[in-house]
């Protein structure tokens, strides 16, 4: 009999970014300039109706078993789903990039229900596996498929809803980024003041930060209704409203020195200025709206942020 194949996973999402906590606390968001920012663009409002891209399983590309379901059918558009068919039983999802070298890794911890997997790093040659959980943090495969993707835009993975960038129609987040950027002429308009209000209203919960667990996932109305996140609860808000303005955000988790954090990456064909980083119109724009709330530019994080070369990005979703 072959013997069966096992690994063991190690959690990609550590159970906190504490490292940042005793800077953040040195400082207050009432020391970043709010008065300043956006294209001041005169003209026509632009349409603040929120878009929330459909996620559909049309089952015309699937694998699967007994056990799971991959249904890759919308690879084009940016995305595929994975269901488990397994209850009670953990499954993993690990997505190996080719050309990057990355492996992304997904839980599903409920059977019957799809789980969406952006394709964020483009065009290319992905490896997604299938995995059960068999003891303690031991996996067996269930099945794995290579993907050659080609998008049929390069923004769909960062425009949809996720696993991790979660939003539906109506929901907390939706409705308040039609309000917030209700009169905006540009999307950088409406960017300044998504991003301004995230900064201005959600404060850095160390206690979260020390207590939360392996895996955690944010839910973009608790961060509303509280007022408080950890730096993954700012970037998933901040992205999630973006993306429901039609404004491509990228979620991106690394390290910025020393300390596992969460940032974004913001895309705009119209150029303008929120909060000190500056649109050009024609590349991503790296945002952090957890020192940007705590710093206002303050020295205390200089040795954090620096010129930038101290974000080093892992993965993108």
């Amino acid at each position: 009999m072959a013997r069966k194949r096992h690994i063991r996973f190690k959690a990609k999402l550590v159970a906190a970014f504490v490292a940042m906590c005793a800077v953040l606390v040195l400082t207050s968001c009432d020391m970043l300039d709010f008065k300043s920012g956006g294209s001041h663009v005169s003209g026509p409002p632009r349409d603040t109706t929120p878009v929330v891209l459909a996620v559909t399983q049309p089952g015309i590309a699937m694998i699967y078993d007994d056990r799971a379901i991959l249904d890759y059918s919308n690879a084009s558009e940016g995305y595929i789903c994975v269901m488990s068919n397994l209850p009670g039983i953990r499954v993993k999802v690990l997505v190996d990039v080719y050309a990057s070298g990355a492996q992304y890794q997904y839980t599903l911890d409920a059977a019957g229900a799809f789980v969406t997997i952006p394709l964020s790093e483009g065009d290319g040659i992905y490896s997604v596996g299938v995995w059960q959980n068999v003891f303690d943090d031991s996996y067996s495969p269930v099945f794995s498929y290579d993907l050659n993707v080609v998008l049929n835009d390069q923004f769909l993975p960062f425009l949809y809803p996720s696993q991790f960038v979660d939003f539906v129609y109506d929901d907390a987040a939706v409705n308040l980024s039609q309000q917030l950027a209700e009169g905006s002429v540009t999307d950088v308009d409406a960017i300044n003041k998504i991003y301004k209000w995230v900064c201005q209203n959600v404060k850095y919960d160390i206690e979260k930060a020390t207590t939360v667990a392996s895996g955690y996932l944010p839910d973009n109305t608790d961060t509303i209704n509280s007022g408080q996140g950890i730096c993954f609860d700012y970037a998933v808000l901040t992205a999630s409203m973006l993306r429901a303005q039609r404004v491509p955000a990228k979620l991106v988790i690394g390290y910025a020195g020393t300390t596992y954090h969460a940032w974004m990456l913001i895309y705009s064909v119209e150029t303008g200025k929120v909060v000190g980083h500056s649109f050009n119109g024609s590349e991503w724009i790296r945002m952090d709206p957890t020192f940007d709330a705590a710093a206002g530019g303050a020295v205390e994080l200089a040795s954090v942020i620096g010129d930038g070369t101290n974000y080093q990005p892992l993965f993108y979703y």
